[in-house]
């Protein structure tokens, strides 16, 4: 690699870790404060975590019962228009936790921040499951590069 490549390479390293720096940042503001999917810090957090990516993921945001963040899991890997919820993995992470709200969020790299009817499916689903384990699904969001819709302020559930 010539000379002006390492330099590109350098450059693009930087911005990732700027990028990342950003991110935890953001993740480190949210720590012990209840946590607001209408609020414009969270939407932010949520476009620039999600809404970029080239194919579907889901970021579960862990809360306590007074909605204090407390964790979050990410995943990738999905396909370009479908990730599937880790329901087993959520809840048992939510237990190791003592989390008793979650918030699901996932993107769209159509750039359609509406549900489709397999996310209206999905989240009646994941609530059914969590509900009874006393877990409650606070809200779940989808996420295109410049917007956030939320299922909860939608009315869906």
């Amino acid at each position: 690699m010539g000379e002006s490549g390492v330099r590109y390479a350098s450059l693009v390293d930087m911005i990732i870790a700027a990028r990342r720096l950003a991110e935890a940042a953001s993740r480190e503001a949210m720590l012990g404060l209840p946590l607001d999917t209408g609020a414009t810090e969270f939407r932010r957090y949520l476009v620039d975590r999600l809404g970029r990516r080239r194919e579907e993921c889901v970021l579960v945001v862990y809360l306590n019962g007074e909605r204090v963040y407390i964790a979050e899991d990410f995943y990738a890997g999905g396909k370009r228009a479908e990730c599937l919820i880790p329901l087993r993995r959520t809840i048992r992470r939510a237990f190791d936790l003592d989390a008793r709200r979650i918030v699901l969020a996932h993107n769209h790299p159509s750039g359609a921040a509406l549900p489709s009817s397999d996310d209206i499916t999905a989240t009646t689903r994941f609530r059914q499951v969590c509900e009874p384990l006393e877990i409650r699904l606070d809200d779940h969001c989808i996420v295109t590069s410049n917007a956030v819709a939320s299922m909860k302020m939608m009315g869906i559930f």
